[in-house]
């Protein structure tokens, strides 16, 4: 009986240890949705975007959602987004960050790439980039 409480007490501090190891060595992927309009002007960005996420393999999660599509319609109203809008990322359930200083809103168009100025983000997919380097590691 004695020998069994310590084998059973081991076993379980050594499973403690390993999921301890486990959450530092791999941590938790970075939870990444992206609301997009799957449009002409749109797919460049999207393109670009999906070639980044792939680069991070399985330390991003990444949920698309075209607003288009009936998983859009649902994503935008399970998180009470109203209006026209080309695109939203959302990292870990936020869109708004502090990235070298500067204020950034992952909404509309990446600075430079839409061909309405009024649909134009203030982001770049580098600001994404160094969000989630930050992010996942």
């Amino acid at each position: 009986m004695k020998n069994t409480v310590k084998h059973s007490i081991r076993f379980f501090l050594a499973l403690c240890i390993l999921l301890v190891a486990s959450q530092t060595v791999y941590g938790t992927a970075a939870k990444v949705d992206i609301l997009f309009m799957n449009h002409g002007p749109m797919r460049p960005t999207v393109a670009k975007i999906k070639t980044l996420l792939h680069g991070y393999g399985n330390t991003v999660q990444a949920g698309w959602y075209d607003v288009d599509q009936q998983s859009g319609q649902d994503f935008m109203r399970n998180n009470k987004i109203n209006g026209h809008i080309p695109m939203l990322i959302r990292i870990d359930g936020q869109s708004e960050f502090t990235i070298d200083g500067r204020a950034v809103s992952f909404q509309g168009f990446p600075t430079g790439a839409s061909p309405f100025k009024r649909v134009e983000g203030n982001w770049s997919p580098e600001d994404l980039k160094i969000l989630l380097d930050q992010k996942t590691k």
